[in-house]
Order: C-alpha cells, then sequence, then structure tokens
C-alpha cells in the first residue's frame, strides 16, 4: 500500500473532516495527514514536516491570509510539497491565477469526491 503525506489547510473544520472521509476510502493506497491548520497565520510552526510532506491541500477563501496569497508562503516552507487548491471558486481568472502562483492543481470542491484522489495520486506518482 503506498502512502502519501498530506496536510490540510482549510478554514472549515466540517471540510477537513470530509477531505479525511473521502481521502481514506480509496483503495490501495493510505493518506497520512501530518496537520491540519484552519488558517495559513503561524504555518511557519509546521515547517518540521517540510521533509515529509508530500501534497497540501489548500483553500482559497480563508480568514487572515487568503490561499492564492498563501501559495509562495507555502512553498518556502514546504518546497517539496505540491499544492492543489481545494475551493468553492469556480473563476477560470482565479484558477489561472493560482496556477501562476505555483499551484499544481485547482479541483472545485463539487468535484472533490470525484477528482480529488486521482490529482493527489497523479502528482505523486510523478
Amino acid at each position: 500500500m503506498k502512502s502519501i503525506n498530506v496536510a490540510l489547510i482549510d478554514d472549515s473544520s466540517i471540510y477537513r473532516e470530509l477531505l479525511k472521509m473521502i481521502l481514506r476510502s480509496v483503495p490501495d493506497y493510505k493518506f497520512n495527514i501530518l496537520f491540519e491548520a484552519e488558517t495559513l497565520v503561524g504555518i511557519e510552526n509546521q515547517q518540521q514536516h517540510h521533509e515529509n510532506l508530500d501534497v497540501i491541500l489548500l483553500d482559497i477563501m480563508m480568514p487572515d491570509i487568503d490561499g492564492v496569497t498563501g501559495i509562495p508562503i507555502l512553498q518556502h516552507l514546504f518546497p517539496k510539497s505540491t499544492i492543489i487548491m481545494v475551493s468553492d471558486v469556480e473563476s477560470p481568472e482565479v484558477r489561472l491565477k493560482c496556477i501562476e502562483k505555483g499551484a499544481m492543481s485547482y479541483v472545485i470542491k463539487s468535484a472533490v469526491q470525484t477528482k480529488l484522489a486521482s490529482e493527489i495520486i497523479a502528482f505523486c506518482n510523478n
């Protein structure tokens, strides 16, 4: 069974629980949640995970520092990690901005159940 280390950054604890349920249901993969955060404020306190963290699932609409602004912060703190945006925002302009800033993928929350695991696995296998 392949193991993938994940961080969940979303201000909704309910949504973080949903993401964990979805990831737990994926056959042949074990998703280890290294840390969860509801904001990017203080995220540098999680830097001890920088060597082991494979994927960061990042929401856009969060208090204090939004996900788009947070992409370069996370890239600096976790340079080996893939950032996948997970958002309700269905704007092509916002999606493009996230990709330009360094996110590897952008998954709309309504499609998470069908697309998220395959996106994570694709980036971790390359």
